[in-house]
């Protein structure tokens, strides 16, 4: 699991953060070393190793939860909000680098996001839910919709903002059909 506050522990570096989850499960040292070596590169922080959270940007951090995650070997990656607490260009790039590692690793991702246009850029489909405690009325689905649109997505594109202009209506109650 990714999570939006990233979770990484202050005094751990890099490599040791990465190989948190593979050492203790007893992974022979090499392995674990291949896997730190594997996902530090995968996600652009060969360079950083060594470095501890404080020293990494916010992005660089979410890039360590992930490559975290990733050297667990997961058949599903759950991501919660990962890319809130990040400026709107970070966000931008770690988006383009979470759609690249995917498509590496070919991975499941359950992505949890606020963000409509974030949605229908990653997703190949989106989940619209509604109600939950702010409502006063209990969660549940309002929307199950494939996002039939090829990789990388043109956030331009007519088809990307009918997609999205959809998902929005669905959200705001002006479309409760399906989509």
């Amino acid at each position: 699991m990714v999570f939006q506050d990233y979770g990484l522990l202050p005094w751990l570096s890099v490599a040791d953060t990465i190989a948190f989850g593979p050492r203790p499960r007893g992974r022979p040292r090499d392995a674990v070393d291949a896997a730190v070596a594997r996902f530090t590169a995968l996600v652009g922080l060969e360079q950083f190793g060594g470095h501890v959270p404080a020293q990494l940007s916010g992005g660089m951090q979410q890039r360590v939860a992930i490559a975290r995650v990733l050297a667990n070997e997961p058949a599903v990656l759950l991501m919660d909000e990962p890319f809130g607490a990040l400026d709107s260009l970070t966000r931008e790039t770690m988006q383009h680098e979470l759609q690249r590692i995917c498509d590496e690793l070919a991975r499941a991702v359950v992505f949890v996001t606020h963000s409509v246009e974030e949605a229908v850029l990653l997703a190949d489909r989106v989940v619209v839910m509604g109600g939950g405690p702010a409502c006063g009325a209990p969660g549940h689905v309002e929307l199950v919709a494939a996002v039939d649109l090829p990789h990388p997505r043109d956030q331009s594109s007519p088809a990307f903002n009918e997609i999205k202009r959809r998902r929005r209506d669905v959200i705001h109650g002006a479309g409760r059909r399906p989509a």
